[in-house]
């Protein structure tokens, strides 16, 4: 992974009104995979984003869960799949999409040598005995087709979710880091509230997008279900909208420490990620579900590969989800502390 100049681009969008959302809770709900809070997740995010002015009609906003008794609603992979096309459909420039996704998360071995750590991440949808979607799948869907001017926020909140839609830049937070979070190591003037910096992926998928990704945790973790205030739910999906609660005008860093300190206040050691297909200065820019769009600043567009790296094992064994289908021990621990992995 490489230091990445920060790109500024004095272009502004204006945002054309334009909002769709696809939400996706699967509690698995009669399998051995069962979890507790992902529908619970898909609802509170539904109602926030009707906050937030997201429109409540199947026009504009797309729900996927496992209690659904339509079977066109109901979260298979090929539903996914179809709500993904739905999603980015005659988007154009100022448009605004959200997606949200609560359930498991895998890993499998990456073929193509493009993954640093040589694996894929996947995402469980219902019928994941016969298909798991990888974030090759999910950056070929969501990100690469996105015009510039459009913006995309994801957030994903299962095991392995780190760098779930493959975006090129991570930002990586660091003690004592004195860069301003974006620069690299240049030489412009530093910001005494940095806390970080864009660094690129060794072989980076580039896209004109503009492609946010707020993650559970670390693609090497697993995310937990907990409850909080009496209701099963995502830790993820519940400290990620406590933050915003708490604070609906923070920068970037802000939010993600917010995120980071619900989390722990709580006890869960998962360490969610914040990856984005433009490099933008996130010092300078303030979440919003609807404001704000970055405009297009890669150079080159596609997936770049300047290492092949060799496939592996999900840590040399079985990971969390599959130890959990094979009825090993591995949820017995998190089942007497209240949590379930996803």
């Amino acid at each position: 992974m490489t230091q990445v100049d920060l790109r500024l681009s004095s272009t502004f969008i204006r945002p054309s009104g334009r909002r769709k959302a696809l939400i996706i809770g699967i509690n698995y709900t009669g399998t051995r995979a069962e979890l507790r809070g992902c529908v619970n997740d898909a609802q509170n995010m539904k109602n926030l984003l009707i906050r937030q002015g997201f429109p409540n009609d199947t026009c504009h906003m797309v729900m996927l869960t496992d209690t659904q008794s339509d079977p066109n609603y109901r979260p298979t992979a090929s539903n996914i799949f179809r709500a993904m096309a739905w999603l980015i459909q005659g988007v154009s420039e100022g448009d605004v999409m959200f997606l949200h996704f609560s359930g498991h998360g895998s890993q499998q071995p990456d073929q193509t040598g493009h993954e640093a750590d040589g694996l894929n991440e996947t995402i469980l949808p219902l019928d994941f005995d016969n298909k798991q979607i990888t974030d090759d799948e999910l950056w070929g869907s969501l990100v690469y087709p996105l015009p510039s001017g459009t913006r995309l926020t994801a957030l994903m909140d299962c095991c392995h979710s780190g760098t779930g839609l493959d975006l090129p830049f991570e930002y990586k937070f660091g003690k004592n880091n004195n860069r301003p979070f974006g620069f690299g190591g240049s030489k412009r003037p530093t910001d005494t509230n940095a806390r970080g910096q864009w660094i690129e992926d060794v072989n980076p998928a580039h896209s004109k997008g503009d492609v946010v990704l707020f993650s559970g945790c670390e693609d090497s973790q697993t995310s937990a279900d907990a409850y909080d205030q009496n209701q099963a739910g995502g830790a993820m999906t519940q400290s990620f909208i406590s933050a915003f609660e708490e604070n609906p005008y923070a920068t970037y860093p802000d939010f993600m420490v917010s995120i980071h300190k619900a989390l722990k206040r709580r006890r869960f050691s998962q360490r969610p990620q914040l990856t984005s297909s433009q490099a933008f200065d996130a010092n300078q820019r303030v979440f919003s579900f609807v404001e704000g769009i970055e405009p297009n600043t890669n150079q080159q567009i596609g997936r770049i590969k300047r290492r092949h790296v060799r496939a592996k094992n999900a840590g040399g064994g079985p990971s969390p989800f599959e130890a959990l289908i094979a009825g090993g021990g591995a949820l017995a621990g998190a089942l007497v502390l209240g949590e379930l992995l996803f």
